[in-house]
Order: C-alpha cells, then sequence, then structure tokens
C-alpha cells in the first residue's frame, strides 16, 4: 500500500510539472516568441515584402510598357492618316487673312 501512495505523489508530481511547463509553452507560442534569433526586424520584413512585389509586379508593368508604346504608336499613325495634305502654297499667313 505504501507503494501505491508513492506512485500517487510521483504521478501528480509529474502532472504539476508537466502542466506548468505546456503553460510556459502556450505562453511563448502567445507571444510570438519562438526562440533566440528568430525574430525579424520590421524593416527588414517591409524590404522582404517589397522586393516580392517589386518580383510580382515586374511582368506586369512591363507589359503595360508595351501596350502604352502600341497605344501611342497607333496614335501617330491615325494621326498622320488622317491629317489633310496641304499645299504650301495654299497656307496663308496670319497678316493675310487680316
Amino acid at each position: 500500500m505504501g507503494a501505491a501512495i508513492v506512485a500517487m505523489v510521483l504521478g501528480f508530481a509529474l502532472i504539476v510539472v508537466k502542466m506548468g511547463l505546456d503553460h510556459e509553452k502556450a505562453k511563448l507560442l502567445a507571444k510570438g516568441d519562438s526562440g533566440p534569433g528568430s525574430t525579424m526586424l520590421m524593416s527588414e520584413l517591409e524590404e522582404m515584402i517589397q522586393l516580392s512585389v517589386a518580383e510580382a509586379v515586374k511582368p506586369l508593368q512591363e507589359r503595360i510598357d508595351e501596350l502604352e508604346t502600341l497605344q501611342l504608336a497607333e496614335g501617330q499613325q491615325k494621326r498622320q492618316l488622317s491629317a489633310p495634305e496641304t499645299d504650301p502654297s495654299e497656307v496663308r499667313s496670319t497678316d493675310e487673312a487680316l
């Protein structure tokens, strides 16, 4: 009977210690600190985000630039085609018009 009491006391002590360790682990996880050296500065995080976004947007920006260049070229062609051809001798100066 004495061995059963010792076993129960030791079991109770182990349970209390395990609960304490689990509580500390939960506090650390909730706090977001998973150990030394695992923290990141805010500036490092911002730099990583900026680089990732720049890499992701680069193909889109190149395509936008390409489309804008094509649109400008088409606009210039349309203006050249729609501009009436005038004979320089028919153009009156502003003095003659008055």
